[in-house]
């Protein structure tokens, strides 16, 4: 096959790649929805949420909210929170009985532009409801194709530089071809700023992938106006930083932090070197032909592709073991059947390499150079497979977790506990169990995007049945849980790295009896009490020994006045009654991490109080 025709073979495959892929599914996963996606609300929601598997950009009316004839709804601008995970409007007027869509728009951490909507309803009927639709990528064979050109600025631009040292050194004699460095990098420059215009449109700023995409797109400019002053060392340095820069947000780099970049980035280095310098190699012979022999610089060469080959390979299939959830998706996923594609392709082009360094080994003349050129031909489609695989999703979420709990239906029992240093606090409601963690160190932010750093299991131990917890937050853990009338135990047992863990055992009654004037009562009573005294015991660590209590005279406004429930607004409040005429009242602050229990005689009088906060375990005994 003539030049030509192999490099018009090289162009078409990757396009017709691009074309035919399947439509890119959404690259962040939408994890839940408030209200909930395919699901009628009794009246107009005040907000509408929407939390993702990683963090996005979205512009500031990325969200559109329509009626069932496509009138749009009037919303503030978008809200960001959860470090980018929880996106979220405000609803500024009425939304009459009916069926609403949720149009959104936004862009990964990769630079993707992604675009779905999902339905609910207002006081009807939610058969008719869809739910939510899968996101697609916006104009995916355009983003497919600039990511292509990228790489081959890329190839060009660090494979050429390493080719061109090949034979400066193999063959000083020969003569050499003009250096595709410079333009390389220019190709490779426009690609990514292409890329950054796109993200900045879509979303209305930069972000993470706009921020890298400006470095990208700088450093190879950068390269393209001074590589011809720059020795070969400091072309494959800038190289290798703007690699390093697209491996941040590459899938890997998004879901897997640095660990991640670091293997992307090894594949791309040698992927681009492998091809960009055989390529480089190729045209030298053509500029040589019948002149000055090359054999010697296809020899070195030969041995160096053996180390990029295997860099490849081992880089390839790390990166697989750390996106791929499980084999099934290989077949079931438009990611794993690319993903598959391209093993096959790389096995070919080894396959070629070993005849190619059979031939080199044995044969002269030009014999050699068929199976090389062949190899480059697969190499380019390689490159095209690459760039359909970083542009589709990778077959699993960043993470499983939810962002947010399902929001408490009917009433709620919360209870607290310190577990040797960890503060839990539990709210059992109609069949869910929701779970709330906190260390000592007060990291447990609820807009932290870093995983929980907690172990925990719960078992019902009536029933010795365990509770299957998912994540919903740092340090939050939500799952279901059917109780059944009358009293059982949830035992929970807690680890955190660092920190001392143990065990905590909370009773459930359901269903519960809730009161809202109980505070008010107890406040009332307490005000009116004159000195008494309190026997106070406060620990940070129930696996050490327990301090000794402290005693104090104290009366009634200062008693109250020390409490989290001094005054209004008052939380739900549980009422258990108790022998001798006593109740038992319990209840929560979330947002503070407290819990507190409160044994009151029949005047609500205080005559036990166990106040847990994120750092503490107070008893309280009042005489």
């Amino acid at each position: 096959m003539s030049g030509r025709r192999w490099g018009l073979v090289a162009c078409l495959v990757p396009v017709l790649l691009f074309v035919t892929a399947p439509q890119a599914s959404a690259h962040p996963t939408l994890l839940s929805t408030t209200p909930a996606a395919g699901y009628s609300v009794a009246s107009r929601p005040s907000a509408i949420t929407m939390v993702f598997d990683e963090p996005v950009s979205v512009a500031p009316h990325g969200v559109r909210v329509e009626d069932s004839s496509g009138h749009a709804v009037d919303t503030s601008e978008v809200a960001i929170e959860q470090g980018g995970r929880r996106v979220a409007v405000n609803t500024l007027e009425a939304m009459p009985a009916g069926r609403y869509v949720v149009h959104w728009e936004v862009t990964a951490q990769d630079g993707d532009v992604v675009t779905a909507d999902f339905d609910f309803a207002v006081a009807a009927a939610a058969v008719e409801l869809s739910g939510a639709e899968s996101g697609s990528s916006t104009g995916f064979p355009v983003i497919a194709l600039l990511r292509w050109l990228f790489f081959l600025g890329l190839v060009g631009l660090l494979g050429g530089a390493v080719g061109e040292r090949i034979v400066r050194s193999a063959v000083p004699a020969a003569t050499r071809p003009r250096s595709l460095v410079r333009p390389s990098a220019a190709v490779g420059s426009l690609a990514t700023a292409s890329q950054l215009l796109y993200v900045v449109i879509a979303t209305a700023g930069f972000g993470r992938a706009g921020f890298l995409l400006a470095v990208g797109a700088a450093g190879l400019a950068l390269l393209a106006a001074l590589a011809h002053r720059m020795r070969w060392w400091m072309v494959a340095t800038t190289a290798v930083v703007v690699i390093s820069v697209e491996a941040l947000r590459n899938h890997l780099g998004s879901q897997r932090g640095v660990s991640g970049a670091m293997v992307i980035a090894v594949h791309l280095v040698a992927l681009c070197v492998w091809l960009g310098a055989l390529f480089h190699l190729l045209r030298v012979a053509r500029a040589n032909r019948g002149r000055v022999p090359i054999r010697r610089a296809f020899a070195v060469y030969s041995r160096l592709a053996v180390v990029l080959f295997l860099l490849v390979a081992v880089s390839g299939g790390i990166g697989a073991l750390m996106l791929v959830p499980s084999p099934g998706v290989i077949s079931g996923t438009a990611y794993g059947r690319t993903l598959l594609a391209k093993v096959v392709l790389v096995a070919v082009v080894a396959v070629l390499a070993w005849v190619a360094r059979r031939r080199l080994l044995s044969a002269t003349g030009s014999s050699f150079t068929r199976p090389v050129r062949a190899e480059a031909v697969v190499l380019l489609v390689v490159l095209a497979t690459s760039a359909v695989l970083v542009s589709l999703p990778s077959p699993a979420p960043a993470t499983a977790d939810l962002g947010y709990p399902t929001p408490a239906v009917g009433p709620v029992i919360r209870l607290g506990g310190l577990a040797g240093q960890i503060a839990v606090g539990v709210a059992a409601s109609e069949n869910q169990l929701e779970v709330r963690l906190h260390r000592p160190d007060g990291d447990t932010a609820t807009n932290d995007t870093s995983p929980p750093a907690f172990d925990l299991t719960a078992k019902l131990i009536g029933r010795d049945e365990t509770v299957v917890l998912r994540p919903c937050g740092r340090g939050c853990f939500v799952g279901p849980v059917a109780w059944t009338a009358g009293l059982e135990h949830i035992e929970l047992r807690v680890g955190a790295t660092g920190w001392h863990g143990g065990m905590v055992s909370f009773p459930i009654r359901w269903a519960p009896h809730i009161s809202r004037d109980a505070l008010p009562r107890v406040r009332t009573a307490m005000l009116a009490q004159h000195d008494f005294r309190v026997v106070e015991s406060i620990t940070s660590d129930t696996t050490a020994p327990t301090p000794a209590a402290q005693s104090v005279i104290i009366d009634g406004p200062e008693f109250i006045d020390s409490d989290p429930y001094a005054g209004p607004p008052d939380p739900d409040v549980v009422v258990e009654p108790r022998p001798g005429g006593h109740r038992l009242l319990t209840f929560g602050l979330p947002a503070e991490g407290i819990h507190v229990e409160l044994e009151v005689d029949a005047s609500y009088r205080i005559v036990h109080e166990t106040l847990v906060d994120p750092n503490h375990l107070v008893s309280r005994v009042v005489d």
